[in-house]
């Protein structure tokens, strides 16, 4: 069986250029005959029957002699591109439909059914991959939400922490000594949420969140330190001889309480 009409011949490069560059803005169909390809533009509004006129543009072949596959099924020209299912850069099969001998028309039946066959092969692993890739995003959303919901238990205990350390605050600045356990307790605390926050594998949303609650709980660290030098030394705000710069802050935060 020949694959191409006395008259019909494949787009040279120019021709493709030309082609498109008229079909700016169109959808691009890739067009498959005998061994050589070629892409063709046209609207996703288009029959199959107009997809057959952009072909005989590109390639001089008669509509009336053009059978397209899409998908291993033989398309009627009536039938819209976008109903089929045709998206851009999805592939065609012209096949010349000229007149031939009994035994040419055999080998184009059998010629079908392998491109049908191909065809549904081709679908079936794109619908694979594409519930593959659906799992995959599932996985990553799912360990997106597990991070997260790590972060916002941790940040929960945070909360109880940070009332502990204001309490503290409000002792030592009302000028009572605090026992210094009270300080290496709530301190070796905080430490422990450090290595819980280290300790989540976050991403996205969970990952930022994750640097704020650390972030959070080394100021709360910095605070108790600060503050447990000012209750060991309660007028270190007053000396000049021997200051202790990280009180200072503590200082400042007493006074204006």
């Amino acid at each position: 069986m020949e694959e191409h009409g006395g008259d019909a011949t494949a787009p040279s490069a120019t021709t493709n250029t030309e082609l498109e560059d008229n079909g700016a803005g169109n959808m691009k169909i890739k067009v498959s005959f005998g061994s050589n390809s070629f892409d063709v533009f046209t609207t996703p509004q288009s029959t199959f029957g107009d997809l057959k006129c952009v072909i005989a543009k590109a390639t001089g072949l008669d509509p009336k002699v053009q059978n397209l596959l899409f998908r291993g099924k033989e398309m009627d020209d009536h039938e819209s591109l976008q109903m089929a299912g045709v998206k851009e850069n999805a592939k065609v099969i012209l096949i010349e439909n000229a007149p031939a001998k009994n035994e040419d028309l055999e080998q184009v039946e059998e010629f079908k059914e392998h491109i049908e066959e191909v065809s549904r092969a081709e679908e079936s692993k794109e619908n694979i991959e594409e519930a593959s890739r659906g799992e995959e995003d599932k996985e990553n959303i799912e360990e997106v939400s597990r991070g997260l919901e790590a972060v916002y238990r941790v940040r929960e205990e945070n909360s109880q922490f940070e009332e502990q350390v204001v309490s503290l605050e409000t002792v030592v600045c009302s000028g009572t000594q605090v026992a210094d356990k009270d300080f290496i307790f709530l301190t070796e605390m905080l430490m422990r949420q450090l290595l819980k926050l280290d300790g989540i594998d976050a991403e996205g949303e969970g990952r930022t969140q994750r640097k704020l609650e650390v972030r959070r709980v080394q100021g709360l660290v910095e605070k108790l330190d600060n503050l447990r030098a000012k209750n060991s030394n309660p007028t270190s705000n007053v000396s000049d001889d021997h200051p202790l710069p990280p009180s200072s802050k503590v200082d400042q935060e007493c006074e204006l309480s």
